[in-house]
């Protein structure tokens, strides 16, 4: 803890009372902390008094008093700040230290100094402060009773209590006090429970934030300001993705490790691209020289075939089998290489983004599939791979994904520093449109607006990100106020590099620069390790833009996008297609190769996003947003719902999460834990299920004392022995997930529960029955006569899994009108009945996207999107 309340100039006594003053650095022990600070209406007061006084008593302890010499202490320990408080009615004011583990407070700088002398011995032994527990209470020295000449009797008792009540009495159980309304005079103490929150958001969880802004103008006219970590241990959703108190995981981290491990062109999650569901097999996506388009191009027929089905959407899912079929790597940016596992696991889902400016219609979300590399491009490349497209085929979530070309949301707020009035928050990352930039990346500059050329030419690599908060002011740290300052802003800082060698720090004004000795480039052998994208020295001989000993800080809106490595983009580019010619150098990739479309799609997103306000033709705005999915607006991610379109984020559910975190940080709870039984609603009506003891007769259920149940238990009974009940299959879990992996949640649980009762109600051979029936003609299914496992999971589950196979030629065959739990038998249709709606049956390329959703998603080639082109070949 740093001074409070003023620096030196002031002071009022120390080095002004004509002694001379001498400093004493206390050591570096502490148990205080600034959670048990008071909120309003206390003020942080001087502590001068106290620096003063427990110098004194700490030097004397020693014995190192010299005469003519005052002593003082540069701080107070680390947690520990004195504050006071105004006596309600009166002038007095009232001063206390807070700071103690216990969360009291000290009303005198005698009672602190015990415990600060023991701070200062290193904390060794027991302290005796009256708050540590180990205080020796002095001997209790009995006061003189008054006594009464005479014995009063009840009604001059009575009497004088009246006359003594009514002449303005200020104490507590007064008329007045006692009265609705009335107030006291009397100092009230300020009852804070430990580790009470100071300020809460809009969901009831504590607000972080605000607590740190308390904290830093508590501290202003300090020297060093504050630094903590930013944990936000009170929040359910901060705990499901960090490891905290020997509990939950490090998702964030684990994520943001393997993307450093990763080449910088690799999709992440979250980000939005072009992509297309369908790529032709044996073909390459090429640049056609002749018309600047980029096609399908087949190497065995020598020729283009048409363009892709380009669409917007985001990435939902990364590949998950790094481990086993090794990392995504080069080759799978033009082909398709050899996996081991399926394109579920092996591939990245992408879904298709839906429009961030409707907030009823979010259906796109649910077609997705699992595509390779190939099928993926970044949305800065959109102009150049549209090209010779006519806008009127475009499809049109490319232009919800430009809409968002203009989102921010910082990821993993994780350090807090600060200055009054100032602070700063750093963040280990941040999506800037449709691209996610994170600590240790390479980034391309925005070129100056005043320069001639309008090249890119510089590069910054990230150290840190940064939300700089300005000009705080009192107001804004109370609870009630919804601003953490009065202007914010959002800066990258990090090493700066440039290509061009006029742009370098020592040739930068100067007039002639020709005749200037010219500085050396920055080493090949240094390029390699200061840049994370492999061959970044392809790109050209790179120089300092600053010098090496500072950093470099750019705003967020100079952020062109991410560095790709030099061979991404010369794949991308088509600059590989053709050898070089012999004696001629391989043409280099350029840093500016998207820039006309970034610039193109930030406009746009000004013009079109309706969340920001109205802006002129060449201005472009910036939409700010707590989330990702905020930024997006998507209502599901992977199949889950986020955001506000997260229905079970009630106020009930959130009380429980918040009750269950409070037993897990070990903070009292409410005496009716218990009534947070389910995070879910209760279904209306009575308890489900038939009551004990009650019996099913002809279909009918007969309650316990109702007419005929005596003679249903006798029939039950006699007849127990004769009829022997059918035994029941155990339910797989397996079979449970499938059943439930549907499109619409309701649907699936409501099928699932009809197919394993019928599942359950059967035996194996009536199964093996109906599977037998259910089987299609052209198709053939062997079993070894071994494999005994393998024929009993078949036979039991069999026709469950029947019922949720897609019918591609009816993909609506499964209907909540059309529910049999039974299998049908798939109908053939007639030459007559084809010939005769032959229209009904022309399908187009685009009639996906306005389909109903497969069964179990992902492809129409598979049940899982685990759809794999080399199969076909086969």
């Amino acid at each position: 803890m740093a001074q409070r309340g003023g620096g030196a100039s002031q002071w009022k006594v120390i080095g002004k009372s004509g002694q001379v003053w001498q400093v004493r650095h206390i050591n570096p022990y502490s148990d205080g902390s600034p959670r048990h600070w008071p909120g309003k209406p206390y003020q942080p007061s001087s502590e001068e008094k106290y620096l003063i006084q427990l110098a004194k008593a700490w030097v004397k302890q020693d014995g190192l008093e010299q005469p003519g010499v005052e002593y003082y202490l540069d701080k107070l320990p680390a947690g520990y700040a004195v504050f006071e408080v105004h006596q309600p009615g009166g002038s007095q004011v009232y001063k206390r230290l807070f700071g103690h583990p216990s969360g009291k407070y000290y009303d005198s700088i005698v009672r602190f100094g015990v415990h600060f002398l023991w701070l200062m011995s290193g904390m060794h032994g027991i302290c005796e402060c009256v708050h540590c527990g180990h205080h020796r209470p002095k001997p209790i020295i009995p006061r003189t009773r008054f006594t009464f000449d005479r014995v009063v009797l009840p009604k001059e008792q009575n009497r004088v209590l009246y006359e003594y009540d009514s002449v303005g009495s200020t104490r507590s159980n007064s008329a007045d006090a006692r009265h609705p309304g009335g107030t006291s005079t009397r100092p009230q103490r300020q009852i804070k429970a430990v580790g009470a929150p100071y300020a809460y958001d809009e969901e009831g969880v504590e607000d972080v934030y605000k607590e740190l802004l308390k904290r830093l103008e508590a501290a202003q006219g300090s020297r060093r300001g504050i630094e903590d970590d930013i944990r936000e241990v009170n929040s359910m959703d901060w705990r499901a993705e960090h490891f905290w108190d020997g509990m939950g995981s490090d998702l964030i981290q684990r994520t943001l490790t393997t993307i450093e491990h990763q080449h910088s062109f690799v999709p992440r999650v979250g980000e939005l691209v072009l992509w297309t569901p369908n790529f032709l097999d044996d073909h390459y996506l090429m640049l056609d020289e002749e018309s600047g388009e980029y096609k399908f191009y087949s190497p065995d027929q020598n020729c283009f075939h048409g363009f892709p089905t380009w669409r917007g959407g985001v990435v939902a899912a990364a590949p998950s089998t790094t481990g086993s079929d090794g990392p995504v790597d080069f080759p799978d940016i033009q082909t398709l290489p050899d996996k081991s596992n399926a394109l579920n696991r092996a591939g990245f889902r992408v879904e298709t983004f839906p429009d961030p400016n409707n907030e009823v219609d979010k259906k796109a979300s649910k077609q997705y599939r699992y595509v390779p590399l190939r099928n993926i491009r970044p949305l800065s490349q959109w102009q150049m791979l549209l090209r010779g497209i006519p806008q009127e085929k475009w499809h049109p979530t490319i232009r919800h994904a430009l809409t968002c070309m203009t989102s921010l949301s910082l990821l993993e707020k994780w350090w807090f520093n600060g200055d009054w009035p100032n602070a700063s928050i750093q963040c280990k990352g941040i999506y800037i449109g449709a691209e996610l930039i994170t600590v240790g990346d390479t980034v391309r500059i925005m070129p100056d607006a005043s320069t001639k050329a309008r090249k890119c030419t510089d590069v910054l690599v990230v150290d840190s990100i940064r939300l700089n908060l300005h000009d705080i002011t009192p107001a804004q740290t109370s609870p009630d106020s919804p601003l953490l300052s009065s202007a914010s802003s959002i800066t990258l800082v990090g090493r700066a590099y440039t290509l061009d060698i006029r742009r370098h720090y020592q040739m930068q004004g100067k007039a002639n620069v020709m005749q200037s000795k010219l500085p050396s480039p920055v080493p090949k052998q240094e390029v390699k390790t200061v840049f994370p994208p492999v061959g970044s020295g392809d790109y050209g001989s790179w120089y300092h833009l600053h010098d090496p000993n500072n950093r470099f800080e750019i705003s967020h809106d100079e952020v062109l996008g991410r560095m790709y490595e030099a061979a991404a983009v010369q794949l991308w580019m088509g600059l590989l297609q053709r050898k070089p010619s012999k004696g001629q150098p391989a043409i280099r990739p350029k840093l500016d190769y998207d820039i006309r479309a970034i610039q193109e799609g930030r406009r746009y997103a000004t013009q079109v996003d309706l969340r920001l306000e109205e802006a002129h033709q060449a201005q472009v705005l910036w939409f700010w947003a707590d989330t990702r999915a905020e930024a997006l607006d998507i209502e599901t991610i992977n199949g889950v719902e986020v955001s506000k379109y997260d229905d079970i984020r009630d106020k009930k559910t959130l009380e429980s999460w918040r009750t269950q975190l409070r037993i897990l940080n070990g903070h009292p709870v409410p005496t009716d834990l218990f009534k947070f039984t389910s995070a879910f609603p209760e279904l209306p009506g009575a308890t489900r299920g038939r009551k004990p003891g009650s019996k099913v007769v002809n279909g009918k259920v007969i309650l316990p004392g109702a007419p005929g149940y005596d003679e249903a238990i006798s029939d039950h009974i006699a007849d127990r022995d004769e009829v022997q009940p059918t035994p029941k299959h155990k339910t797989s879990q397996l079979a449970g997930a499938a059943l439930v992996s549907t499109d619409d949640e309701e649907e699936a649980f409501e099928d699932a529960e009809e197919i394993l009762s019928t599942v359950e109600d059967n035996d194996d051979k009536y199964i093996g029955k109906r599977i037998k029936e259910h089987k299609d003609p052209g198709e053939e299914h062997s079993l070894d006569d071994d494999n005994t496992e393998l024929r009993t999971y078949q036979q039991r589950w069999g026709a469950a899994f029947s019922l949720l196979e897609s019918d591609e030629s009816n993909p609506e065959h499964v209907t909540r009108q059309d529910q049999s739990p039974v299998p049908q038998p798939k109908q053939e249709r007639t030459k007559q009945q084809i010939m005769s709606n032959a229209n009904a049956y022309v399908s187009d390329e685009d009639d996906w996207y306005g389909d109903p959703i497969p069964i179990r998603g992902g492809t129409e080639e598979s049940e899982g999107g685990d759809y794999d082109p080399r199969m076909e070949s086969d």
